[in-house]
């Protein structure tokens, strides 16, 4: 099986943290500036891909992207109302404090399961 070719960003954070821990003693705390380096890379790949690729836990990333941004990530709850029938659907577009977005066109909102699907974007 051929393994995905990680970004060049990815790639250097992790060629950073071997290093490190190739050097260190078992037991000390992973430097500042490696947690920053990682941190970025996360906001422009994803928490997921780089706790991964570099082997670090995915909820101590995550708390160091928000933190590192200055942004607490606080859901914004919206009302979405039932239209006429016979309507087109509707859109709704998500946006991550990095910029990604994501639209979705729906003829059916009650069909799809919206706290789930915006978990699953927010936390990617």
């Amino acid at each position: 099986m051929c393994e995905k070719q990680l970004p060049a960003a990815i790639e250097r954070v992790r060629s950073q943290f071997e290093a490190w821990r190739a050097q260190k003693n078992r037991g000390y705390r992973i430097p500042e500036r490696l947690w920053c380096a990682a941190a970025e890379a996360a906001r422009h790949h994803g928490v997921h891909a780089v706790s991964r690729a570099v082997r670090l836990e995915h909820a101590a990333l995550q708390r160091r992207v928000h933190t590192a941004s200055g942004v607490i990530a606080t859901p914004t709850f919206i009302e979405l109302e039932a239209s006429a029938a016979g309507s087109v659907g509707c859109i709704v577009e998500l946006e991550k404090v990095n910029g990604t977005r994501m639209r979705i066109c729906v003829r059916d909102g009650a069909a799809v399961d919206w706290s789930r699907l915006t978990e699953a974007f927010l936390g990617a």
